[in-house]
């Protein structure tokens, strides 16, 4: 497939009016070869996608997160971003992000998610003017807040860190994956009784007491899901192009747990 018509193909299944204003999705690095026929997807490019990407074939990389957030004033090697752009240039390897386009989609990252933990998807928090698409999600489910907790905890493989929600039992959840504390006030507009993101802020979990359950399994353990239902998506609808997951884990962060684990109950009032 052209080039050309791989970026079309692509903007007709993730439109990008559908994303947030001024993200960077689209295409990063262009390819000086003409066509594509095999495509890596990730969820952001790092130097052992690109290593991945080389050994597998591929002629582009389809990325989740952005590879560029701002325009580069120099490709410099000591840089992350300067390196690995130099790297798919040097690869001749196109690289095209995808990133709210597909938060916004409506089987996309929040749904990956919702499914996950066990609840049911109903409408996006924020809806574009189509009322389909749109940031975030609305669920549904009929969980004790502790078991929905514990759901988020297996499906994300990871530590949580919460505050309980004013109820013990939950009927509706509003998850927006990744960083998403920008839709805190509408997620309490909704009358959610929790909502899931991630990238919490210590004094935010204090505001929202009494006010809303808040769950954050951390930014990577919430979109880890997001390669393979993408590439699962791209198969659907582009034909004639091979699709491969990326198996590289790119999150930069590791966790250190203590010794001795010991259960304690703390006052909230404390």
């Amino acid at each position: 497939m052209l080039v050309r018509e791989f970026t079309r193909r692509l903007q007709e299944i993730l439109p990008p009016e559908t994303a947030m204003s001024g993200d960077a999705i689209g295409l990063q690095v262009a390819p000086k070869r003409p066509e594509i026929r095999r495509v890596s997807v990730c969820l952001e490019v790092t130097d052992h996608v690109v290593a991945e990407a080389i050994a597998s074939g591929s002629d582009a990389i389809v990325t989740f997160h952005p590879l560029i957030y701002s325009p580069l004033r120099t490709i410099d090697r000591t840089d992350r971003v300067g390196r690995i752009v130099a790297d798919c240039i040097a690869a001749d390897i196109a690289v095209y992000s995808v990133h709210t386009a597909y938060d916004a989609f409506r089987d996309g990252t929040n749904r990956l998610l919702c499914s996950a933990i066990g609840c049911t998807p109903l409408v996006p928090l924020v809806p574009n003017a189509d009322g389909v698409s749109g940031m975030g999600l609305i669920a549904s489910c009929d969980l004790s807040f502790d078991q929905l907790v514990q759901n988020v905890a297996d499906a994300c493989g990871g530590p949580v860190r919460y505050s309980p929600a004013p109820s013990a039992h939950v009927t509706r959840v509003a998850i927006v994956a990744g960083s998403g504390m920008s839709f805190y006030d509408d997620a309490i507009a909704t009358a959610a009784d929790v909502f899931i993101t991630a990238d919490v802020k210590y004094h935010a979990f204090h505001a929202a007491m009494g006010h809303i359950g808040l769950v954050d399994p951390g930014h990577f353990e919430m979109e880890q899901f997001v390669p393979s239902g993408l590439c699962e998506l791209l198969r659907q609808h582009i034909m004639n192009v091979e699709f491969i997951t990326s198996a590289v884990r790119t999150t930069p962060a590791t966790y250190a747990l203590p010794s001795q684990l010991r259960s304690q109950t703390f006052s909230l009032q404390s």
